[in-house]
């Protein structure tokens, strides 16, 4: 889910529902409609809540990856030490250099400015970053 997103659609949509609370009486008046479901505060709250968090949750989903999008990617890496070869991985933030989906291959640029291709793996979670599986990575010689 998309804290930033929820919380703009939240404030947008309860601002709403109260606009919409405070005037249902003129609306009914000058449409002559029945609009008994604005006099309930509560229940257009509730909803604006609902929808806010419906909103938060398929933002990312309904967004994708776009270029230019920070991405979290795991190098794998051997290190000799002491005689010893290590197999270590490490978490890398990688730019997006074009769009696309969960499933898709993309295109990215490493903070030191070699380029990798991979497979997009996850969206943005509430506190994480989207991930990649790297597939082919330039190498620096």
């Amino acid at each position: 889910m998309n804290l930033r997103v929820f919380a703009k659609s939240f404030m947008l949509l309860v601002a709403a529902a109260l606009i919409l609370y405070g005037t249902s009486g003129w609306l009914g008046e000058a449409t002559g409609a029945d609009v008994s479901f604005l006099d309930d505060a509560w229940r257009l709250i509730a909803i604006a809540v609902g929808a806010s968090l419906l909103v938060g949750f398929l933002y990312p989903s309904v967004r994708g990856i776009k270029q230019g999008d920070q991405l979290l990617a795991f190098v794998h890496r051997r290190v000799e030490q002491n005689g010893q070869s290590l197999v270590v991985s490490d978490a890398v933030l990688v730019t997006a250099l074009e769009s696309g989906r969960t499933g898709g291959k993309i295109r990215v640029q490493f903070p030191n400015g070699l380029h990798a291709e991979g497979v997009i793996e996850s969206y943005a979670g509430t506190l994480t970053p989207p991930t990649i599986r790297l597939t082919e990575a330039e190498t620096r010689l």
